[in-house]
């Protein structure tokens, strides 16, 4: 490889790094979107009182985040 190969596959590896944090970043809003729509559809079932609620045991589930849930 020649000099200017070189210097193109750096930039070119160096965008490709940013755009892959930015995706990261993404995912990670999405996830804990997710996460906080869930806590409310949860919090709305658990307030009806025509549900039935259920318990897995006193370990309180986790997202990806390892945040508390519910």
């Amino acid at each position: 490889m020649n000099e200017q190969l070189v210097k193109e596959l750096i930039a070119a590896l160096r965008e490709q790094t940013a755009a892959q944090r930015e995706q990261t970043e993404a995912i990670s809003r999405l996830a804990e979107s997710n996460a906080a729509l869930c806590d409310v559809i949860i919090q709305s079932l658990a307030e009806d009182e025509e549900i039935d609620t259920t318990s897995l045991g006193d370990e309180r589930p986790v997202y990806l985040s390892q945040k508390p849930r519910g």
